[in-house]
């Protein structure tokens, strides 16, 4: 490849530091650099086009390089020598400069690790990347994530604790505080890591942060669960409504909320037609059909929609029930 393909000589912007209007553009590299002093501008370009922005007094205002990140150890604001044995004309490098290139980008790995803590987390934060990708989480939840752990070493949590069992007790934090349902057998499962050392990271972490880990909603158990089974709209309707009436006949109280969602997601395929194996439930909840088996006969016997007894018996207990829900119709 020619220099002409590689370089885009750019002189309508003047260095920062010499006052020369040679900045070059290596796509190649992903660097923007003054090709007078060799000062870097910008560098890990991920996206090779540029956004809108205003140029004022010189200044280049445009949108390059990847976002500041709470996930990486150094923020994603630490520079990087390429591996390129090129200078910056895209020129070889003699061989005679081999060694000391050499010890430059020696010297530059080690500065990024220069504290025990950004060591600390870089095993963190790549561990919690190949977390994220097995949960299949948004990045939002990540940050959450990481942003978590920062505080976690902070207060000397990991201080004799694994690495790997705080930052996935950090993930389970987030997800929780997202409402991303994701429980600790999952993580455990997907970590290697016994679902025990997890919990008492967990613990250790909600204690000393002071942290308000919300409330796990029994409706959040049912869209999981219609989403894991692909069950119909309608199914996933009535079994949010029986559980909108377990709650106004005193229902929940004392009650594991997979459990109750579980079960009405089995009772509403019942009364649709439509049955769903108690087995295929149990997988996608982490439950057992024993449960579910227990929680439907429960609500079975106080909520019976399969007959026009059943149904006057509940408009006699909820009057409300005849306009909040249409008995299972189909």
């Amino acid at each position: 490849m020619n220099m002409d393909s590689t370089l885009n000589y750019d002189f309508k912007f003047k260095c920062q530091r010499c006052g020369k209007k040679q900045i070059i553009s290596d796509f190649n590299l992903g660097e923007i650099f003054c090709g007078h002093c060799g000062f870097v501008f910008n560098e890990k370009l991920e996206n090779l086009g540029y956004g809108s922005g205003i140029v004022d007094n010189n200044k280049d205002t445009r949108r390059t390089g990847i976002p500041v990140t709470l996930s990486r150890n150094d923020f994603g604001l630490s520079t990087i020598i390429g591996s390129e044995n090129k200078d910056v004309h895209g020129k070889p490098i003699p061989n005679s400069a081999f060694s000391t290139i050499k010890r430059i980008r020696i010297q530059d790995n080690r500065s990024q690790l220069g504290k025990h803590s950004d060591s600390n987390f870089k095993i963190a934060f790549e561990f919690l990347d190949g977390i994220q990708d097995k949960l299949d989480v948004p990045d939002s939840v990540k940050e959450t994530a990481a942003y978590i752990y920062r505080k976690a070493v902070e207060q000397k949590i990991t201080m004799g604790r694994s690495i790997y069992s705080v930052i996935a007790a950090s993930m389970y934090i987030a997800c929780r505080n997202m409402h991303m349902l994701r429980n600790l057998s999952d993580i455990s499962e997907i970590t290697n890591i016994k679902r025990k050392k997890i919990a008492q990271s967990y613990r250790a972490i909600v204690k000393q942060l002071d942290m308000k880990i919300p409330v796990v909603n029994q409706i959040d158990y049912v869209l999981k669960i219609s989403n894991t089974l692909k069950v119909s709209v309608g199914t996933k309707n009535l079994a949010l409504k029986i559980l909108k009436m377990a709650e106004k006949l005193d229902m929940m109280a004392g009650r594991d909320p997979a459990g109750m969602a579980a079960a009405s997601v089995y009772y509403s395929g019942l009364i649709r037609g439509k049955r769903i194996s108690q087995l295929h439930i149990a997988d996608a909840t982490g439950i057992t059909p024993v449960t579910i088996r227990n929680r439907f006969k429960e609500i079975k016997q106080k909520i019976p929609l399969q007959n026009e007894e059943g149904k006057k018996k509940i408009l006699d207990i909820y009057p409300q029930a005849d306009s909040d829900f249409s008995f299972g119709d189909k």
